[in-house]
């Protein structure tokens, strides 16, 4: 089945994307490093490419990407474990963004996360979460800066396993 990443964005914006040249990366190998300890012995966080904000944080840059539609807004948040769903803003042009907003555990299984932990699954949950804006059709400065940071910061609070979860 093929996925219509431009489905929800305005026909102006969306046909212009469509012809955007794609990079095939089908080829390269997917980087992977071993678990360091068990699972059962590990702090496990989620990183989400749905556009989740906390409410009180600042929101992810739509009104450049209604004026650049080449753009994606590169920067990331943090979400505090234990967030309630009246906290949750979501800013994302390419995906049906309702849902989340009813429940964001759809694209950021927060609470799995936590049952993971009662069940003994997993030896931890961070006390933050990150998330950002998938749509990056120019990824420069993601990979470059962002990703890094978001490195960074996961081991700042000890994580040893990341989940990504998608919009």
């Amino acid at each position: 089945m093929a996925f219509d990443s431009f489905k929800f964005l305005p026909r102006v914006l969306a046909e212009p994307l469509k012809v955007w040249p794609y990079v095939d990366t089908s080829g390269e190998e997917i980087p992977w490093i071993d678990p360091e300890k068990p699972v059962a012995d590990s702090t496990v966080a989620l990183v989400s490419s749905a556009g989740l904000y906390h409410k009180d944080d600042t929101p992810f840059d739509m009104d450049r990407e209604r004026r650049e539609p080449l753009w994606g807004d590169p920067s990331f948040r943090e979400l505090p474990r234990g967030i309630s769903q009246r906290d949750i803003r979501v800013n994302h042009f390419h995906y049906e963004t309702s849902h989340a907003l009813a429940d964001y555990n759809c694209v950021m299984p927060l609470a799995a996360l936590e049952e993971m932990l009662v069940e003994g699954r997993i030896g931890g949950i961070p006390e933050h979460h990150l998330t950002f804006m998938g749509y990056q059709p120019k990824a420069g400065t993601f990979l470059r800066e962002t990703a890094p940071r978001m490195a960074e910061r996961l081991h700042e609070m000890g994580v040893d396993i990341v989940l990504l979860s998608s919009g």
